[in-house]
Protein backbone atom coordinates (compact mmCIF):
# COMPACT_ATOMS: atom_id res chain seq x y z
CA UNK A 1 0.00 0.00 0.00
CA UNK A 2 1.19 3.49 -0.75
CA UNK A 3 1.18 6.11 2.01
CA UNK A 4 -1.92 7.69 0.49
CA UNK A 5 -3.90 4.46 0.76
CA UNK A 6 -2.82 3.54 4.27
CA UNK A 7 -5.86 3.50 6.51
CA UNK A 8 -5.70 5.36 9.77
CA UNK A 9 -5.54 3.19 12.93
CA UNK A 10 -9.30 3.46 13.33
CA UNK A 11 -9.78 1.80 9.94
CA UNK A 12 -10.80 5.09 8.29
CA UNK A 13 -8.88 7.00 5.68
CA UNK A 14 -6.84 10.07 6.51
CA UNK A 15 -8.89 13.31 6.59
CA UNK A 16 -6.25 15.06 4.49
CA UNK A 17 -6.57 12.43 1.78
CA UNK A 18 -10.35 12.77 1.78
CA UNK A 19 -10.07 16.56 1.52
CA UNK A 20 -7.56 16.31 -1.35
CA UNK A 21 -9.81 13.90 -3.24
CA UNK A 22 -12.82 16.19 -2.88
CA UNK A 23 -10.81 19.20 -4.03
CA UNK A 24 -9.54 17.34 -7.11
CA UNK A 25 -13.04 16.12 -8.00
CA UNK A 26 -14.60 19.55 -7.54
CA UNK A 27 -11.82 21.13 -9.60
CA UNK A 28 -12.56 18.76 -12.47
CA UNK A 29 -16.26 19.56 -12.30
CA UNK A 30 -15.47 23.27 -12.09
CA UNK A 31 -13.47 23.03 -15.32
CA UNK A 32 -16.43 21.27 -16.95
CA UNK A 33 -18.82 24.02 -15.83
CA UNK A 34 -16.33 26.69 -17.00
CA UNK A 35 -16.18 25.10 -20.44
CA UNK A 36 -19.98 25.14 -20.64
CA UNK A 37 -20.07 28.76 -19.51
CA UNK A 38 -17.57 29.75 -22.21
CA UNK A 39 -19.64 27.85 -24.79
CA UNK A 40 -22.76 29.78 -23.85
CA UNK A 41 -20.77 33.01 -23.92
CA UNK A 42 -19.68 32.20 -27.45
CA UNK A 43 -23.28 31.55 -28.49
CA UNK A 44 -24.34 34.83 -26.91
CA UNK A 45 -21.76 36.72 -28.97
CA UNK A 46 -23.11 35.24 -32.20
CA UNK A 47 -26.83 35.90 -31.74
CA UNK A 48 -28.89 38.41 -29.77
CA UNK A 49 -29.73 37.25 -26.25
CA UNK A 50 -32.61 36.53 -25.78
CA UNK A 51 -33.59 35.53 -29.28
CA UNK A 52 -36.35 37.54 -30.94
CA UNK A 53 -39.77 36.18 -30.03
CA UNK A 54 -38.52 34.30 -26.96
CA UNK A 55 -39.68 35.25 -23.49
CA UNK A 56 -37.23 37.26 -21.38
CA UNK A 57 -35.53 35.44 -18.56
CA UNK A 58 -36.33 36.30 -14.96
CA UNK A 59 -33.50 37.46 -12.74
CA UNK A 60 -34.81 37.66 -9.21
CA UNK A 61 -35.94 34.06 -8.71
CA UNK A 62 -32.77 32.47 -10.17
CA UNK A 63 -30.75 34.79 -7.89
CA UNK A 64 -32.83 33.58 -4.93
CA UNK A 65 -32.05 29.96 -5.91
CA UNK A 66 -28.32 30.71 -5.87
CA UNK A 67 -28.65 32.59 -2.58
CA UNK A 68 -30.31 29.54 -1.03
CA UNK A 69 -27.34 27.43 -2.12
CA UNK A 70 -25.04 29.92 -0.41
CA UNK A 71 -27.12 29.60 2.75
CA UNK A 72 -26.84 25.81 2.53
CA UNK A 73 -23.05 26.02 2.18
CA UNK A 74 -22.83 28.33 5.20
CA UNK A 75 -25.01 26.04 7.29
CA UNK A 76 -22.85 23.04 6.37
CA UNK A 77 -19.72 24.98 7.23
CA UNK A 78 -21.08 25.83 10.68
CA UNK A 79 -22.42 22.30 11.17
CA UNK A 80 -19.08 20.72 10.34
CA UNK A 81 -17.32 22.79 12.97
CA UNK A 82 -19.76 23.01 15.85
CA UNK A 83 -22.27 21.08 17.86
CA UNK A 84 -25.64 19.90 16.57
CA UNK A 85 -24.35 18.70 13.23
CA UNK A 86 -27.71 17.13 12.36
CA UNK A 87 -29.61 20.37 12.97
CA UNK A 88 -27.32 22.41 10.69
CA UNK A 89 -27.40 19.67 8.05
CA UNK A 90 -31.21 19.55 8.05
CA UNK A 91 -31.22 23.33 7.60
CA UNK A 92 -28.85 22.98 4.66
CA UNK A 93 -31.09 20.29 3.17
CA UNK A 94 -34.06 22.62 3.46
CA UNK A 95 -32.17 25.42 1.70
CA UNK A 96 -31.10 23.06 -1.09
CA UNK A 97 -34.64 21.75 -1.55
CA UNK A 98 -35.83 25.36 -1.65
CA UNK A 99 -33.26 26.15 -4.33
CA UNK A 100 -34.42 23.21 -6.45
CA UNK A 101 -38.05 24.25 -5.97
CA UNK A 102 -37.30 27.79 -7.14
CA UNK A 103 -35.36 26.46 -10.14
CA UNK A 104 -38.26 24.16 -11.00
CA UNK A 105 -40.73 27.03 -10.76
CA UNK A 106 -38.56 29.19 -13.05
CA UNK A 107 -38.28 26.40 -15.62
CA UNK A 108 -42.00 25.62 -15.58
CA UNK A 109 -42.85 29.32 -15.90
CA UNK A 110 -40.50 29.73 -18.87
CA UNK A 111 -41.92 26.62 -20.53
CA UNK A 112 -45.47 27.95 -20.08
CA UNK A 113 -44.36 31.31 -21.51
CA UNK A 114 -43.26 29.61 -24.74
CA UNK A 115 -39.55 28.85 -24.27
CA UNK A 116 -39.62 25.34 -25.67
CA UNK A 117 -37.19 22.93 -27.23
CA UNK A 118 -36.23 22.71 -30.08
CA UNK A 119 -37.95 25.93 -31.19
CA UNK A 120 -35.91 28.00 -28.74
CA UNK A 121 -32.61 26.84 -30.24
CA UNK A 122 -29.39 27.52 -28.38
CA UNK A 123 -31.17 29.99 -26.09
CA UNK A 124 -33.56 27.36 -24.72
CA UNK A 125 -30.83 24.72 -24.71
CA UNK A 126 -28.60 26.91 -22.54
CA UNK A 127 -31.39 27.70 -20.10
CA UNK A 128 -32.69 24.16 -19.73
CA UNK A 129 -29.45 22.26 -20.25
CA UNK A 130 -27.32 24.21 -17.81
CA UNK A 131 -30.19 24.45 -15.35
CA UNK A 132 -30.75 20.70 -15.48
CA UNK A 133 -27.06 19.93 -15.11
CA UNK A 134 -26.72 22.22 -12.12
CA UNK A 135 -29.97 20.90 -10.64
CA UNK A 136 -28.66 17.35 -10.96
CA UNK A 137 -25.58 18.34 -8.97
CA UNK A 138 -27.79 19.89 -6.29
CA UNK A 139 -29.88 16.69 -6.18
CA UNK A 140 -26.68 14.67 -5.81
CA UNK A 141 -25.76 16.83 -2.85
CA UNK A 142 -29.17 16.18 -1.31
CA UNK A 143 -28.68 12.44 -1.59
CA UNK A 144 -25.22 12.65 -0.05
CA UNK A 145 -26.40 14.78 2.85
CA UNK A 146 -29.31 12.46 3.58
CA UNK A 147 -26.80 9.60 3.64
CA UNK A 148 -24.68 11.48 6.18
CA UNK A 149 -27.74 12.17 8.33
CA UNK A 150 -28.60 8.46 8.34
CA UNK A 151 -25.02 7.62 9.28
CA UNK A 152 -25.20 10.18 12.09
CA UNK A 153 -28.43 8.66 13.42
CA UNK A 154 -26.66 5.28 13.49
CA UNK A 155 -23.99 6.76 15.73
CA UNK A 156 -21.24 7.30 13.16
CA UNK A 157 -19.24 10.52 13.56
CA UNK A 158 -20.09 12.62 10.48
CA UNK A 159 -18.60 16.01 11.36
CA UNK A 160 -15.60 15.46 9.03
CA UNK A 161 -17.86 14.34 6.20
CA UNK A 162 -20.08 17.40 6.66
CA UNK A 163 -16.99 19.60 6.33
CA UNK A 164 -16.37 17.99 2.94
CA UNK A 165 -20.00 18.49 1.97
CA UNK A 166 -19.56 22.16 2.90
CA UNK A 167 -16.90 22.33 0.16
CA UNK A 168 -19.44 20.83 -2.21
CA UNK A 169 -21.96 23.45 -1.11
CA UNK A 170 -19.47 26.19 -1.97
CA UNK A 171 -18.91 24.53 -5.35
CA UNK A 172 -22.67 24.53 -6.00
CA UNK A 173 -22.91 28.18 -5.04
CA UNK A 174 -20.01 29.30 -7.21
CA UNK A 175 -21.17 27.31 -10.23
CA UNK A 176 -24.68 28.63 -9.65
CA UNK A 177 -23.33 32.19 -9.69
CA UNK A 178 -21.40 31.55 -12.92
CA UNK A 179 -24.40 29.98 -14.63
CA UNK A 180 -26.64 32.79 -13.40
CA UNK A 181 -24.27 35.35 -14.90
CA UNK A 182 -23.91 33.47 -18.19
CA UNK A 183 -27.55 32.59 -18.72
CA UNK A 184 -29.73 35.12 -16.91
CA UNK A 185 -27.82 38.40 -17.04
CA UNK A 186 -27.97 40.56 -20.20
Amino acid sequence: MTPVETPAPSGRTDAGTDWFGVVVALSAWAMFFAALAFSVGYLRMRDPWPLAGMPPLPRILPAVAVLLLGVAAALLHVGGRGARVALWTVGALGAMVGSLAVQGFVVSTLWSAGLKLPQGGAYASAVYGLGALHGAHVAGGLVGLVRELVRGVRGVEVRGAIRLWALYGVFLTVTGLVLFAVVYLP
